[in-house]
């Protein structure tokens, strides 16, 4: 996820000017979750989603693999915030806790980074409704970090 990573340049971006919120459109995926900054700072990042009915399953709930991939992004997109652009970065593991159903409309994503070492990142995730309440999922995510993009 170098410099030339458009998810890395949309981050540096708020970051350089956080003028919440900002359009998380770097990609065809986060633009379908309707992913918005709405935070960043070094290790953390709030984003908000607004997953279009195509992520619905059967149940009108967000089907349990798009919930997993806003946990990913706010895990990845923390990490960003934190890293120098010259690291890259892989996902060894990610481990997901459905806490409840997740039904459609504004949801609230935070991520933080738990602990930067030399070869690993540490992050964990939480979503819940925009209007509060309680959590819906969090999850946890062991990064491998990849200097020169190894």
């Amino acid at each position: 996820m170098s410099a030339q990573n458009p998810d890395r340049r949309r981050i540096r971006a708020f970051l350089e000017k956080p003028e919440a919120p900002l359009a998380f459109d770097s990609s065809p995926l986060l633009v379908a979750l309707g992913t918005t900054i709405l935070s960043a700072e070094a290790g953390r990042i709030a984003l908000r989603f607004e997953p279009s009915p195509m992520f619905l399953q059967g149940a009108s709930v967000v089907q349990g693999g798009a919930v997993s991939a806003m946990l990913d992004f706010a895990m990845a997109a923390a990490i960003m915030t934190a890293l120098d652009d010259d690291i890259h970065f892989a996902t060894a593991s990610l481990t997901v806790s459905f806490l409840t159903a997740v039904k459609p409309g504004h949801l609230l994503a935070e991520g933080e980074v738990d602990r930067l070492g030399r070869r690993n990142g540490f992050a964990r995730a939480s979503l819940r409704s925009e209007s509060g309440g309680a959590v819906l999922a969090t999850a946890s995510s062991v990064l491998t970090l990849l200097p020169g993009g190894g």
